[in-house]
């Protein structure tokens, strides 16, 4: 979700007053784009932003506030993010637990951006059950 976030673009939002963010003079009435796909890989909020590093996310580790948000953020913050983050675990580990996966041999992964993003033409996987 930080190096492939569903929702790589979200809504516009118009600037309430004038503003300055990160230099940039933003003026009142101004339409702001929110890019979790671009945030999420800027090295001013991730150290070496194209590893893959679930670590980032361990228990005490520290971010900026909006520096991740594959759901949006705010008041605007999606209504399903909950729900897609706990089907999203409980999915992973039920499958890990009795299956080891990789993608199909000669497969090449290619993004498919519309509203949301995926894979065009899914992934498709093998998977081998796991010894008990």
């Amino acid at each position: 979700l930080r190096v492939y976030p569903a929702a790589p673009g979200l809504s516009t939002r118009m600037a309430l007053e004038a503003d300055e963010i990160c230099g940039v003079k933003i003026p009142k009435g101004a339409m702001i784009a929110v890019a979790p796909w671009i945030q999420h890989r800027h090295e001013a909020l991730w150290d070496d932003p194209g590893r893959f590093d679930p670590e980032r996310f361990a228990p005490g580790v520290e971010r900026p506030r909006f520096a991740y948000m594959p759901f949006g953020g705010g008041p605007k913050v999606c209504i399903g993010a909950q729900l897609a983050v706990t089907e999203t675990l409980l999915i992973l580990a039920t499958l890990a637990q009795g299956y080891s996966l990789a993608l199909r041999p000669g497969h090449e992964v290619e993004i498919l951006q519309k509203i949301t993003m995926r894979p065009r033409g899914g992934l498709p996987m093998i998977l081998r059950r796991r010894r008990r």
